[in-house]
């Protein structure tokens, strides 16, 4: 049996704060009494994100670790599968932790903001690291490295 104690142990971590940002959405939904969309207050302006209703800035949080985090534990688990150093691993592991929490706390806050922005540079510097040690993993799989 093949485990992946790294990828393991980050994907449970980001499983509990994907629910706990679910259930965040249902309770605004309920709150709202808005079961589709996030109302007529579908946007704000930068500098004005904290005057978005509670309901947009629950489902953008939840959308925006949906849309990052599946990429980033396969890239995570492949090249853990790919044998990359381990603290390599455990580092992303945690940069990806450290950028959702990052983000989830900024994102409502207004512009500029430090930990929306600090989030998204560590969320992507962790997926294109990740990509740049897939890419050598491949390479030496390959004979070309």
């Amino acid at each position: 049996m093949i485990v992946l104690p790294i990828t393991l142990a980050a994907a449970a971590v980001l499983g509990i704060i994907y629910v706990l940002l679910s259930v965040a959405v249902s309770g605004q939904r309920g709150k709202t009494k808005i079961g589709l969309g996030t109302g007529a207050d579908a946007s704000a302006a930068l500098g004005q994100e904290h005057t978005a209703p509670k309901l947009l800035i629950a489902v953008r949080r939840h959308g925006h670790f949906a849309e990052y985090v599946p990429l980033s534990l396969i890239l995570l688990m492949l090249i853990e599968l790919a044998n990359t150093d381990r603290n390599v691993l455990i580092g992303l592991a945690v940069a990806l932790v450290l950028a959702r929490l990052m983000i989830t706390a900024g994102m409502g806050r207004p512009a500029p903001n430090v930990l929306r922005a600090g989030g998204n540079v560590i969320q992507l510097l962790m997926i294109l690291t990740a990509c740049v040690f897939a890419l050598i993993a491949a390479a030496g799989s390959m004979g070309i490295w």
